[in-house]
């Protein structure tokens, strides 16, 4: 027996693996301590944890244990599993022997942290380059203002008092021309100390001033531009005239003044768009009228920063004071200097870590912006492209087991329920990190997800007009509801009227937004209201800074009173109701209690708060269905209008970029007749709905809608997305793979999401072939949906 028992003992041992023994080997001389912060399949957290692991924002950090100039971790991962991990560590360096704070995410321009797949035991050895790791540590705008004020003042101050009373200098009248050029190289100093605050170059200089120097001249390569420029022009007025000199020398004197104001703001701008300020963002703002731009940014402009801007700008008259000085004396050698560093920032080599939006000029990005074409590129102007892959009628063909299953079901009733600013991995059925949906996770087995759907811009207006109208978004940053609110696109609401049915749509917004009212005017609507049908009785979610700014919204549990008040006036007839929430839009309202999901991120603990609030709403609009016996005949598609950001490639809120977190959604269709759990990997995007709700109504799908019903055998698994408020980009999803071009950088970035989730790693240098196939249908896709829309807009 006992024999027995060591055989069964052995035998599971075998069964049951242990896992890979992974040893990591950092090499980082001189480092006080290093922690690797990690995780295995995606940043998952593993039961086997090496000993003072601490889990911080869901993430394992663990710390390294010295052996010689190497940091060492012994890590134990399943086998077949990825790691994903990157470095924090403390460390003395510079001429000042300063503590910095460094952390290495991946010295690899096209990496966003270190990425391993694991088979069996492995040592993974990494030996970063010292030049390339940049201390983390910033430097307040206050302090920099205040460092450079009491500098340049002390230094003018010292200079006053040995020319008057240790040289004894006897007085000079004022040179023009003198301090013409004293102003010009003044404002190239401080834009060049703008952009090393901008680029975090500042705190490295203290690091390796020889290494920070030339690439700090590099990236103020655009500032030497400009200084060019405004320079030239004044001067070509202050040198051919004879009189008014003076008026000249002011108005030039108050341009760089402004300059520098712009510079300065373009710092908090910078880092809250990932750019400078374009035309694209002001239009999509409503000129800063908007909830996007307006609160954002002026939130993050506070007083210390208007504080900011007068230090640095008084800081300029003793830094005038000194150039003029110094060029009245010693011209060539001022001079001399100029042309040095400019040579060196020409000659010096780029730091592709170094974000390009942070190497951007303001003054010259904005009226760069100005001259694009609707904010496209030239790509629609692209030559032999063939764009036959989009048909202009699409031929539905229903699976055989859905085609029976939606003529028996008889659905009769639709609700498209639109959860505001809502990506795909905040809802519990698609990860169940934080757990914000417990209802909706409840009826899931009533339900249909599509697992990898996208809506194809980053902003609530094209959603809406691709979800109602069936259509690809207009490609401009430019939008349908506020340039052509009439376009003749047939809707769901429209075609549906048509067909006898009720229509209304529910906002608990403002409708007034880039001209939304006047879009749903045209679209057949029996009954349309936003938040100032308050009939509720609810308190008005508004911020006293923005009265004016039509930013108010209200709780999102009135949309379903307001939805059966409106039902219950006629109950015979069919119904089309379309509901959109308001809670979980920045800046994020929370209408009950607050639950703690540990988030560790205050701006994301709101918006989970606001998204469970959401759920409640969806709760209340279930059971209010059943208890009116309607649940089985009624149909209710339940999408985010596009995803938000919480840091993740620098972004935050949502109209940026064209991640994952910028565009993926969750997609959900409910009907207990009709759905039993099921989770569709098909790709779909938003425009699909319009068609896929007709396809279950067994409704003839209208010919101008672009979607393509995603139970359809016929419909192609791809998908088409851009963003032109930030850079101009252009995407496309087939399969597990995800094509991202940046128009405006030329560069292209692929992902396969099935292994990168986050989209950290670019592989696309290694997969030339598909990037060229996945670029010549984005390019078929552009050219095709630009003659599309001009062929209304006409």
């Amino acid at each position: 027996m006992f024999k027995y028992l060591i055989f069964v003992t052995l035998l599971l041992n075998c069964l049951v693996s242990h896992g890979s023994i992974i040893e990591i080997r950092y090499h980082v001389p001189n480092a006080a301590q290093v922690t690797m912060v990690w995780g295995v399949n995606d940043w998952g957290i593993t039961a086997n944890q090496p000993a003072g692991t601490i889990i911080k924002d869901n993430v394992m950090h663990s710390p390294m244990v010295r052996e010689g100039e190497d940091y060492v971790l012994k890590i134990t991962v399943p086998d077949n599993s990825t790691i994903d991990y990157i470095f924090q560590f403390t460390k003395k360096a510079g001429l000042f022997k300063i503590r910095f704070d460094y952390i290495d995410f991946n010295q690899q321009p096209d990496k966003k942290f270190y990425h391993n797949i694991i088979n069996g035991n492995a040592v993974i050895r990494i030996n970063p380059d010292p030049n390339k790791l940049k201390p983390v540590k910033r430097i307040g705008l206050l302090k920099y203002s205040t460092l450079f004020f009491f500098a340049f003042s002390a230094l003018a101050i010292l200079l006053w008092i040995c020319k008057k009373f240790v040289f004894k200098t006897a007085f000079v009248p004022l040179n023009p021309t003198v301090l013409f050029f004293a102003i010009s190289i003044a404002l190239l100093v401080t834009l060049v100390i703008i952009r090393a605050i901008i680029t975090n170059e500042a705190v490295q200089f203290l690091n390796a001033p020889l290494h920070a120097l030339p690439l700090l001249f590099k990236t103020s390569f655009q500032d030497l531009l400009y200084t060019c420029v405004l320079t030239s022009l004044f001067g070509f007025f202050f040198f051919i005239r004879k009189t008014g000199r003076a008026l000249i020398l002011w108005l030039f004197g108050s341009f760089a003044i402004l300059s520098i104001i712009i510079c300065m703001a373009n710092i908090q701008i910078t880092a809250l768009l990932g750019r400078p300020l374009n035309y694209e963002w002001l239009y999509y703002s409503d000129f800063l009228m908007s909830k996007d731009a307006s609160r954002a940014i002026r939130t993050n402009i506070e007083t210390r920063s208007l504080f900011s801007y007068l230090l640095m700008i008084l800081a300029v008259v003793p830094l005038v004071f000194l150039i003029y000085h110094l060029l009245l004396k010693k011209p060539v050698i001022a001079f001399t200097i100029f042309t040095v560093c400019l040579l060196i920032g020409y000659f010096a080599k780029n730091d592709l870590s170094i974000n390009n939006g942070n190497r951007e000029n303001p003054v010259i990005y904005f009226l760069t912006s100005l001259s694009r074409q609707n904010g496209l590129s030239k790509l629609s102007n692209k030559k032999g492209i063939d764009i036959r892959e989009f048909p202009g009628e699409n031929k539905n063909v229903l699976q055989p087991q859905y085609a029976l299953k939606f003529k028996k079901a008889n659905i009769k009733n639709v609700i498209v329920f639109v959860l505001e600013s809502t990506p795909a991995e905040y809802i519990t059925p698609y990860n169940s990190i934080y757990r914000t949906t417990p209802f909706l996770d409840s009826i899931k087995s009533s339900t249909l997800f599509f697992d990898a759907a996208y809506a194809h811009v980053p902003a609530t207006n094209k959603s809406l007009v691709s979800i109602l109208c069936g259509s690809y978004p207009y490609l401009s940053y430019k939008s349908i509801t506020a340039e052509k609110p009439a376009i003749g696109w047939p809707s769901i609401s429209s075609e549906l009227k048509k067909n006898g049915y009720r229509t209304s749509f529910f906002n608990s917004g403002d409708n007034r937004f880039q001209g939304a009212d006047s879009f749903l005017q045209h679209r057949g609507l029996n009954e349309i209201q936003d938040f100032q049908q308050n009939t509720c009785g609810v308190p008005v979610f508004s911020d006293l800074r923005y009265t004016n700014e039509n930013l108010e919204g209200i709780n999102d549990a009135c949309l379903p009173v307001k939805f059966f008040n409106w039902i219950k006036e006629d109950w015979s007839t069919p119904f089309f109701s379309m509901m959109w929430t308001y809670q979980t839009h920045y800046p994020y309202y929370t209408a009950s209690n607050r639950i703690n999901f540990h988030s560790n991120n205050e701006s994301l603990e709101k918006y989970l708060n606001a998204l469970h609030d959401a759920d409640k709403t969806l709760r209340q609009l279930v059971e209010g269905l059943k208890k009116r016996g309607l649940i089985n005949s009624t149909l209710i598609v339940i999408l985010g209008d596009h995803g938000e950001a919480f840091g993740r490639h620098g972004q935050i809120t949502h109209a940026g970029g064209i991640y994952e977190e910028n565009v993926h959604i969750p997609l959900i269709l409910f009907n207990p007749q009709l759905f039993n759990g099921e989770h569709v990997n098909a790709v779909a995007g938003i425009s699909d709905i319009a068609p896929t709700i007709f396809s279950i109504l067994n409704k003839p799908i209208p010919h101008q809608w672009q979607g393509e019903d995603l139970f359809s055998i016929n419909r192609r698994n791809k998908v088409y997305f851009f963003s032109p408020f930030s850079d101009l980009v252009f995407g496309c999803r087939e399969g597990n793979y995800k094509l991202i071009y940046n128009a405006t950088s030329d560069i292209s970035y692929l992902y396969d999401l099935k292994t990168d989730p986050h989209e950290s790693v670019n592989i696309a240098d290694k997969n030339p072939k598909y990037v060229k196939k996945l670029s010549e249908s984005l390019n078929a896709w552009i050219q095709y949906q630009v003659q599309y829309v001009n062929s209304f807009l006409k």
